[in-house]
């Protein structure tokens, strides 16, 4: 659709959808859009509420540069960054989806790749988000999709591929993030993807509030460091003064599992983290701050560094949070990290600074190797394990998404 024809087209769609008339209670109006139109112009016209069903296939949108006025992830929130942006979503109660549940993909060749900013009661639904690139700038949150200043729903989404060139991100590290949340981002993310991005594969930094469920994190090629492809950084982490909650999701093939870091709080529930590079889940208050988790019965399988750290400054207010009834299984198995650096000590329970009133109890492990001197925890055998796991190991197995890890796959129900 040329652009110049837009303004007398949309407000055609507009009343069709509605049904013509004022009064129409049909619901949002809605917009049809498909692969040749100018996406970002239609978005332009909208302020809400509108339904843009998106017609099947392939839509390749144009990198924008623009000034980030804030930086999600450094000490100071106030420098300016400059970056790209592929898509730009505002308003109130837009909702962009695949027409019919059909494969919808946003190629969009930009560092941040779709941009909620001030979209409220917005979403994105059944679509593929790929191809993000990365800015020049490391302080830029790159990522697929970026959410800040509003609410939104993320809904049976793929956001995959986001890797950039390698040569870009081998020198700033800092690679292309799956999602971010940031500074009054409010986000849901229900039913999707999030696989081989070159970054974190979902976070929230300052301000953000995150429920992350019934999805999958994978890193699939298990990068780290500066090494090119998916699966560096963390597969979820919420920093800062994030707040979320992550229940029945899988995280894997990553450099490192779940974090709640600096001054986060977070309830980390029934979870599967496995085959990852380094930690499981960490409770880390990097020197100084006072994260808040709640990690209760999540299992944590095939890691190369300790299944679980708890870091906390020891004047940790009262409400400090616990880890109960979780299960580990196969940690500490790289023998590189068995000194303790740069990670954690090699335990399935790394207890660095565990502070007054975090309470850990009826946690179950097996087969974990334990090098060193300091104390070790208590080990299962097989058949114990099984048994007194097995309500657990049952719960877990009714997700799908659960159901299909390699730790279920060992140790599930028949």
């Amino acid at each position: 659709m040329p652009h110049a024809r837009i303004s007398l087209i949309l407000p055609a769609l507009l009343l069709i959808a509605c049904g013509g008339g004022a009064g129409s209670s049909a619901g949002p109006p809605t917009v049809a859009v498909s692969p040749g139109d100018d996406l970002q112009a239609i978005l332009d016209t909208l302020r809400g509420p509108a339904v843009v069903a998106m017609a099947p296939g392939d839509y390749h949108l144009r990198a924008v540069p623009f000034t980030d006025t804030t930086c999600g992830n450094c000490p100071d929130p106030s420098e300016d960054v400059p970056a790209t942006r592929g898509l730009l979503v505002r308003g109130r109660d837009i909702h962009l989806r695949a027409a019919g549940g059909r494969q919808v993909a946003l190629h969009t060749h930009a560092g941040y790749g779709v941009l909620f900013d001030g979209c409220d009661s917005c979403s994105l639904e059944h679509v593929t988000v790929t191809d993000g690139t990365r800015d020049p700038d490391g302080r830029a949150t790159d990522a697929g999709v970026v959410i800040r200043n509003g609410a939104v729903l993320l809904d049976s989404c793929s956001v995959r591929d986001n890797l950039g060139d390698s040569a870009a991100v081998q020198k700033i590290i800092v690679g292309v993030s799956g999602i971010v949340v940031r500074e009054g981002g409010d986000a849901t993310v229900r039913d999707c993807r999030v696989e081989r991005n070159s970054w974190d594969g979902i976070s929230g930094y300052r301000g953000a509030r995150l429920v992350v469920e019934n999805t999958v994190v994978d890193g699939v090629d298990k990068a780290s460091g500066a090494s090119s492809g998916g699966g560096r950084g963390v597969g979820i982490g919420l920093t800062w003064d994030a707040r979320g909650t992550v229940r029945r999701t899988l995280v894997t093939r990553y450099w490192k599992g779940i974090g709640v870091f600096v001054n986060a709080r977070a309830e980390i529930t029934e979870n599967i983290v496995e085959d990852v590079l380094t930690w499981g889940i960490a409770d880390w208050g990097a020197d100084g701050g006072h994260p808040v988790a709640l990690i209760r019965d999540n299992a944590v399988f095939e890691t190369g560094a300790c299944g679980v750290l708890v870091d906390r400054a020891p004047d940790a207010p009262a409400e400090s949070g616990d880890l109960v009834g979780n299960l580990f299984v196969s940690t500490g198995m790289d023998h590189r990290y068995d000194s303790g650096e740069p990670y954690c000590p090699q335990r399935p329970i790394a207890r660095v600074a565990v502070p007054p009133g975090f309470d850990i109890e009826a946690n179950l492990v097996f087969n974990a190797r334990q090098p060193g001197d300091l104390p070790k925890e208590t080990t299962l055998g097989d058949e114990t394990f099984r048994a007194r796991a097995a309500d657990l190991l049952m719960r877990l197995a009714t997700s799908p998404n659960l159901r299909a890890s390699r730790f279920l796959g060992a140790f599930g129900p028949a």
